[in-house]
């Protein structure tokens, strides 16, 4: 503002120069023109002071107020961010002692259909009952803090707790029994990384001990102890995730099923996608390839209301539950989850 009156101010003593130049002297015109000349060499100078100043003073669009306008952020350094944030958020929330944060994907599918349900063992539940095809599935899953900052401040220590259940709520016939419950409890170790391998960012390691049973007595009982190293693998929206096993052994009189291990096998191997608008979709293999056995299991879900999410769930295979290990289901679940598989807790089994 100051530099334009300026320009007025010099503009006027220019026109009054001028109008006196043609009533002056010689001597006097040459004088005022070698004024005339300075005023508009300093009007110049005023006039780039006045650029500057607006230029200055209107907002620009760049690269370091809107990151992601211009150049969208590399795969690894979308990673590495998440992990950041990720670690950011457990440390806060531990805390907190009453804090419990998700440990695996809670959902509730209230149709959940299985084309081939195994109608012999449910009669060790009701002897003159027959299992529904349509059941309900739901899984809970929490865990929380019991040690941070383990292991050079890389690792932290957790208690988790699953609970997964297959309801005959619709067979009022057997009077709606719960047909399966798998219970499994486990401490395990989280260590935050961001090692780089081939563009795909190692965001989590997890060792965790590790024990599932389904509560009941002979001959329904099944359970078993393991040991499993979970990594996962970043790239942007992809993430792959890496879950061997080792089953830690029994005595031959203790052990409910000895040959688990030829259905289930040694591990999963999970990959997942984020894509529009929020929607995931992910795909698990497991299984024994030596004995042909397979589960495979796929998962879609998108945002529907109120941070409620849609899910389909679709499950071909062994190894479901704890009872169904050896048999094969065909099994197709509509219904809710409450959390997406990307959360800042970090990539969900």
């Amino acid at each position: 503002m100051i530099a334009r009156h300026s320009s007025f101010a010099c503009l006027g003593l220019l026109l009054a120069a001028h109008t006196g130049s043609v009533y002056a002297a010689p001597a006097d015109q040459a004088a005022l023109q070698a004024r005339i000349d300075a005023l508009h060499s300093e009007m110049a100078e005023l006039d780039q002071q006045l650029t500057r100043l607006e230029a200055q003073q209107t907002p620009r669009f760049e690269a370091s107020v809107y990151p992601h306008a211009l150049t969208p952020t590399p795969p690894e350094e979308k990673a590495i961010e998440e992990t950041r944030e990720r670690r950011q958020l457990e440390e806060e929330s531990s805390h907190n002692p009453f804090s419990i944060t998700a440990h695996r994907t809670n959902y509730l599918f209230p149709v959940s259909y299985n084309g081939n349900q195994d109608r012999a063992r449910f009669r060790d539940i009701d002897a003159d009952g027959r299992a529904d095809n349509t059941e309900v599935k739901f899984q809970f899953s929490a865990k929380f803090s019991l040690a941070e900052g383990l292991f050079g401040d890389r690792g932290d220590l957790y208690f988790g707790y699953t609970q997964r259940s297959w309801w005959q709520a619709y067979n009022t016939d057997s009077s709606s029994p719960f047909r399966e419950t798998n219970y499994e409890p486990e401490i395990f170790i989280d260590f935050a990384n961001d090692w780089n391998l081939l563009g795909w960012i190692n965001t989590r390691n997890r060792v965790s001990l590790n024990h599932q049973s389904n509560g009941r007595s002979a001959p329904l009982s099944r359970s078993w102890n393991r040991v499993y190293l979970e990594s996962t693998l970043q790239r942007g929206d992809w993430a792959l995730s890496l879950a061997p096993h080792w089953r830690i052994p029994e005595s031959d009189s203790e052990d409910d099923n000895p040959d688990i291990e030829r259905y289930m096998g040694y591990g999963d191997i999970r990959l997942a996608k984020r894509f529009s608008h929020d929607q995931e979709i992910s795909g698990l293999l497991r299984g024994n390839p030596s004995a042909g056995n397979y589960g495979t299991r796929l998962d879609y879900s998108w945002p529907a209301f109120n941070g409620v999410r849609g899910h389909v769930q679709y499950y071909y295979g062994y190894g479901e539950s704890l009872i169904d290990y050896d048999h094969r289901v065909h099994r197709l679940s509509i219904g809710f989850s409450l959390n997406p598989l990307f959360t800042p807790s970090g990539l969900l089994r």
